[in-house]
């Protein structure tokens, strides 16, 4: 397995630890039907993976949830398709777990943040080079996350602020190697929908 294999979780910490890592609560879903659809990279894939998210929301406060998951490739390959279900932290290959945890704090606070500032987070890290950016229809700052602790990977997250998202539209994790920036893995929203209930 290559070093950077436990980043996988970063799906796991940035939309299945739900209550804590989600970036919009429910009840900021607009009633009807909100449909997102991710690309997910990995290095050792061949094709992405797909997962696809609904939300329901219906006027008597009552909620669905949907996730459609797909992936193609070798027995090798797809070894890995329950990370989807993941842990809170990041294991990396030198033995040294990466919380992101202090992440937390940016995406309550998402509306705060200006392009082009750093922000110092617990534990020394940064979320830094921030940018606005466009991601399947949905406005976005974007940066970078690093660690003093692990600089030899860095992630980079978009905070969703036109639309309400369930996962971060933009997840991307990438690691040194031999001086050059490798990524390891993607999560990007490619399709973003809402229907609005008949009647």
């Amino acid at each position: 397995m290559k070093k950077i294999t436990g980043l996988l979780m970063l799906l796991g910490l940035m939309g299945f630890a739900v209550s804590a890592f989600a970036q919009a609560d429910l009840d900021v879903f607009p009633i009807g039907t909100t449909k997102m659809v991710y690309n997910v990279f990995t290095e050792e894939m061949d094709e992405a993976q797909i997962l696809e998210l609904v939300v329901v929301a219906r006027e008597s406060g009552r909620y669905t949830l949907r996730m459609v998951t797909e992936a193609s490739g070798t027995e090798d390959q797809l070894a890995g398709f329950g990370f989807l279900f993941g842990a809170t932290s990041v294991a990396s290959g030198g033995g040294h777990d990466m919380s992101y945890s202090s992440l937390q704090a940016l995406m309550d606070q998402r509306s705060r943040l200006e392009e082009g500032a750093t922000y110092e987070l617990p534990g020394r890290a940064q979320f830094t080079d921030i940018v606005g950016v466009t991601i399947a229809g949905v406005w976005c700052l974007e940066g970078s996350f690093v660690t003093p602790d692990e600089e030899d990977t860095r992630m980079t997250v978009a905070f969703a602020l036109s639309h309400p998202v369930y996962i971060s539209p933009r997840v991307c994790a990438e690691e040194l190697r031999d001086g050059t920036w490798i990524e390891v893995f993607r999560m990007e929203l490619i399709e973003y929908t809402f229907t609005a209930p008949e009647g």
